[in-house]
């Protein structure tokens, strides 16, 4: 759904579920091992349309138990530090996105690491 040139992130306070294909597209696209990667770069090119609704996806996210926890497992891994993980990894994206100037690219590194539990 999109308004304008921007890509609808919200749907009825729910992330847009074209969003959601496109990320799992590209993660089904890419190498078993760039998985994570792909996903995260599908999200972050997205958010950068609307900074402002990503950020407020991501907070409704942090609420969606059921959403979150299809996450956890797909991220695999220990259960824990994949819930801990993620948690990391969208309290800093949820906190660039309030920034004046967002920068998800930069931040790409330390979201990987909390997303593939390399910490």
């Amino acid at each position: 759904m999109t308004k304008g040139t921007r890509t609808a992130l919200l749907v009825e306070g729910s992330i847009e579920e074209d969003f959601v294909k496109r990320a799992e597209v590209a993660v089904e696209a890419a190498p078993p091992a760039e998985r994570v990667r792909a996903g995260l770069e599908a999200a972050i090119e997205t958010a950068e349309t609307d900074p402002a609704a990503a950020r407020q996806a991501l907070i409704n996210l942090r609420g969606d138990h059921e959403a979150l926890a299809e996450l956890e497992k797909w991220l695999g891994g220990e259960p824990t530090r994949a819930v801990f993980g993620l948690g990391a990894a969208l309290q800093v994206a949820v906190t660039e996105l309030a920034s004046e100037r967002p920068d998800l690219r930069g931040l790409t590194p330390e979201l990987l690491r909390w997303l593939e539990g390399d910490w």
